[in-house]
């Protein structure tokens, strides 16, 4: 395809989305919330107001995405993890005819996605080499999941997501990178200097950053063995 159909056919997605867009605005985003959602608080009205505004920008770098790569509009979604549908009731709402796929370690969260939203449910496992989706997709979201993996399980997320992309397929995977650095040098913490200190430590040479540390909600998401702070460094930038 040379520049000008490429410049022709980004004009026809634009508006193709545009149109899908417009659905999403007057038919809306089912606002049903977990009850049992133990990763959010929803007793101040801004933070629910957070946690739909956090969907919707994940909704954004979707589509943006789609765009530049020219990809014609998803017929098979999955968003991995799915948590309790803060991005999966947004994907739902701007592509009502695609099927859409929910998939999480912890089944509470995909039997609401599946109830709530039309998704199709798919339990994972943390040991992303023994997992089989059944399918390829034309769209994975895989939204804070990476950077909190140590470097065997990214890489080994990594390998799933390619592997389960169609010909036509196109991943958006969102990660802390540099971003995080800034932040815990400049604005909230998101650790202690001593644990930031370790990630950071193996950066320069290699990379990649990890370490693990205690986190209050990792007595109630127990099955991952490991699940910390990534990538402090060079390997990618936030989205969010």
């Amino acid at each position: 395809m040379d520049g000008r159909a490429k410049l022709v056919r980004l004009f026809e997605l634009q508006r193709f989305y545009g149109s899908l867009y417009e659905s999403y605005v007057v038919h809306g985003v089912n606002p049903t919330l977990d009850p049992d959602d133990k990763e959010n608080r929803f007793d101040e009205e801004w933070r629910i107001n957070h946690y739909f505004n956090v969907g919707g920008d994940a909704l954004r770098v979707i589509v943006a995405a789609l765009l530049q790569s020219l990809r014609a509009v998803p017929q098979t979604i999955i968003d991995f993890p799915c948590g309790s549908g803060r991005v999966t009731r947004h994907l739902r709402a701007f592509f009502p005819e695609a099927r859409i796929f929910a998939s999480d370690l912890y089944e509470g969260h995909v039997d609401f996605c599946v109830r709530e939203f039309g998704a199709e449910g798919i339990i994972s496992k943390e040991n992303f080499d023994d997992v089989d989706f059944g399918l390829r997709f034309d769209l994975i979201f895989c939204g804070s999941l990476l950077t909190h993996l140590p470097e065997n399980l990214f890489r080994s997320a990594l390998l799933l997501i390619s592997r389960s992309l169609s010909d036509r397929g196109l991943a958006v995977i969102t990660l802390h990178g540099r971003h995080s650095e800034f932040f815990q040098k400049h604005k909230n913490k998101y650790l202690a200097d001593d644990l930031f200190a370790v990630a950071e430590a193996t950066v320069a040479d290699t990379g990649f950053g990890y370490v693990d540390y205690g986190h209050p909600l990792r007595s109630m998401f127990n099955r991952q063995k490991r699940y910390a702070s990534a990538s402090p460094g060079r390997i990618g930038a936030s989205v969010w």
